[in-house]
């Protein structure tokens, strides 16, 4: 770490020591409150919780609270995120039908946080390379409860020959070195190294390079890294710029936000300056002004029989119409939007709102489903309190006591969803296994 410290402290010079003293201190904790969700801040303990300094639906809370553990958790309410990422996404300008790239989505933070800006036709595609990290990214996603995300699990430069000019706006969160996380990940200092550092920049230059070429003219791409190192900051903006031909566009700064170290318009985030981790954010954007490039779309692909069990189960269940294009993957169905591109070739492990199965002619609804409903969309349901011996009960996979109202219902947590039930004698639990506790 001698190579660190003596690079941090000719970058920072009479600000060292108050750095160096603010890497002792504790990491500072945050969450972003899920805009699909009606009122959700009213569940927030105001005991503990302050508000982001200037994301607007960015929360601060102190070490005492632990939202992690809460029903309001699982039934998507929030994402826990560190104060200084909330900033990437909430810097990039969204318009409700942008079609968006995250080429490096995991473990879905950002992903989440631009999704919930697209309305009507909006289209997020939220990609990672390495298949554990995608996995996570798209449980992140289903807990969100989005209907118009797509998860991939692909090299993000597979998509320059799919999509040229294809998208008006792109989250590259690079793969960084990492010296950003040394308040709050003992790995990131065991692994860190001079050769990381070289070996992330190369790594950082393709995949703007691929960022071009995916943008529209006019489309803008976010570049951020949770690192101080110049040769994977500055430097690859400067390349952006120069050999690309990006245009740098300035990014506001207040409540200790810095400028670059040679460009004033980027963001960096020192602990020393600003309650959170150490950043570095940047904003481009391609010239030119053109529409996007139109892409093939998916269309509608399910069976005459497992659409009569869709419809079967809609009606029976729920007040709503069942989705308008759906298509079907071994007997799994996602609703997908008139807007989703087609995607031959690449790793999709969600596309769209994943509905539930067909099993032996039976409609299983899944969790996603309920996390998009209202209680005037469902024709049974209960609702209990967070803290409730019932829900509880229901997280940890036990049965509950019914009224005997026999069918599929969902279970509300101070009236948002949580998950399908099953009533028959008892209601029984749809809780997914993998997340009870």
């Amino acid at each position: 770490m001698e190579e660190f410290d003596q690079r941090m402290q000719s970058s920072l010079k009479d600000e060292y020591d108050d750095f160096k003293q603010a890497l002792k201190s504790k990491p500072v904790k945050g969450l972003y409150l899920n805009r699909n969700k009606k009122d959700a801040e009213r569940i927030l303990d105001t005991r503990y919780v302050m508000h982001h300094p200037i994301v607007d639906n960015g929360y601060l809370y102190e070490e005492d609270y632990h939202p992690g553990r809460s029903a309001y958790f699982l039934a998507g309410l929030y994402y826990i995120q560190e104060p200084s990422a909330m900033l990437v996404a909430d810097a990039l300008p969204i318009e409700p039908d942008d079609f968006v790239l995250d080429m490096c989505g995991a473990p879905g933070g950002k992903s989440c946080q631009v999704a919930t800006k697209l309305t009507g036709e909006g289209v997020l595609i939220a990609n990672d390379i390495e298949a554990s990290r995608a996995r996570i990214l798209s449980e992140n996603v289903e807990r969100f409860g989005l209907d118009n995300t797509i998860v991939t699990n692909v090299d993000p430069m597979r998509f320059t020959s799919m999509f040229k000019e294809a998208f008006d706006k792109i989250v590259l969160d690079a793969p960084c070195s990492g010296e950003g996380m040394f308040r709050k990940l003992d790995q990131a200092v065991d692994t860190w190294s001079l050769d990381k550092v070289k070996e992330c920049a190369h790594i950082q230059k393709n995949l703007i390079k691929g960022a071009y070429d995916l943008l529209r003219p006019g489309g803008m791409v976010i570049y951020s890294t949770c690192t101080y190192s110049y040769e994977e900051n500055e430097a690859i903006v400067h390349y952006a710029v120069d050999e690309l031909g990006f245009k740098l566009l300035p990014l506001s700064k207040s409540h200790g936000l810095c400028p670059g170290v040679d460009l004033e318009e980027v963001i960096r985030c020192y602990p020393h300056h600003y309650q959170g981790e150490g950043h570095f954010i940047a904003l481009l954007q391609k010239p030119g002004d053109s529409p996007r490039k139109q892409v093939r779309t998916q269309n509608s692909k399910i069976s005459p029989n497992d659409l009569k069990v869709l419809k079967t189960f809609y009606q029976e269940n729920l007040n709503i119409p069942v989705p308008r294009n759906v298509v079907e993957n071994k007997d799994h169905l996602y609703a997908i939007k008139n807007s989703f591109p087609e995607l031959k070739g690449i790793r999709v492990l969600r596309n769209g709102l994943y509905l539930g199965e067909v099993r032996k002619n039976r409609f299983i609804p899944s969790y996603s489903l309920a996390l998009t409903l209202t209680k005037e969309d469902v024709k049974r349901s209960y609702d209990y309190p967070s803290e409730s011996d019932e829900i509880k009960k229901y997280i940890h996979g036990e049965t509950l006591e019914g009224n005997g109202n026999k069918g599929f219902g969902v279970i509300f947590v101070d009236g948002y969803p949580l998950s399908f039930y099953k009533e028959s004698n008892q209601v029984k639990n749809l809780f997914p296994k993998g997340l009870r506790r």
